[in-house]
């Protein structure tokens, strides 16, 4: 018993020293230099949560939001999903759409788009002003019309879209977009499909095969018939 009570002693102590030791950044601009795995909290009274900011490529800073490597992950989930995260942040995931309201709703962000196709090709398109409005307003997106990089517009679309989910239907027209194109996504109406649109978190199809835009794709680099094969959703305080 007695050697219970000192392991159970060590045990809370142990996880006290390393509470106390976390450092916390209030973004990717202040973390460490190095790529990795940082805890963010945005205000002193929110809690605390860990991101991955890439601080090597693209000048660094960034806050990384969404991951795509292989189809390890499925990405058709439901709402609370979506919401709260999931996946890994080392290989996909997608951050929260709560985080990225908190994110968004206390500083200004840029959002940098990153894909690459089945040709190792790579290319991207950065937006000024991104954010995530709040859960009561279907967690909407807003960003300006101001963009550039080698990727082309397949974003502006979805402006001012609520996100829509399998089990949370908030797109136009009268299906639902979620189910049909395979993940989460501010769907506008997905049986009016356009080669410029885009489904980040569509289906991972490495055999190329789409099913009516259901893949993971970004209209203005490949059109409806040429699926991704990376792709990462950054964000970036404004300087």
């Amino acid at each position: 018993m007695r050697h219970l009570i000192i392991t159970v002693a060590f045990v809370l102590i142990s996880d006290l020293l390393i509470s106390a030791i976390r450092v916390t950044y209030r973004s990717c601009t202040d973390a460490p230099a190095q790529s990795g795995i940082y805890w963010i909290s945005i205000a002193n009274n929110a809690a605390p949560f860990q991101v991955y900011c890439e601080q090597e490529k693209f000048a660094g800073n960034w806050l990384v939001v969404q991951s795509r490597n292989d189809a390890s992950t499925n990405f058709n989930r439901s709402w609370n999903e979506y919401k709260f995260g999931f996946g890994n942040l080392r290989n996909n995931f997608w951050l929260g759409l709560e985080k990225l309201h908190q994110l968004t709703s206390s500083s200004s962000y840029d959002l940098m788009v990153v894909m690459e196709n089945y040709l190792d090709f790579m290319a991207f398109q950065r937006y000024e002003n991104f954010a995530v409005n709040d859960e009561s307003e279907g967690y909407s997106l807003s960003l300006s019309d101001r963009n550039t990089g080698t990727a082309g517009d397949s974003l502006l679309i979805y402006n001012g879209e609520k996100f829509s989910t399998y089990d949370r239907v908030n797109n136009k027209g009268t299906a639902n977009c979620a189910a049909e194109m395979g993940g989460g996504y501010w769907h506008y109406d997905c049986r009016k499909i356009l080669s410029t649109r885009s489904n980040l978190n569509g289906l991972y199809d490495v055999d190329h095969i789409m099913r009516n835009g259901s893949g993971m794709r970004w209209g203005m680099f490949g059109g409806t018939g040429k699926p991704l094969k990376r792709t990462r959703m950054m964000i970036k305080l404004r300087e």
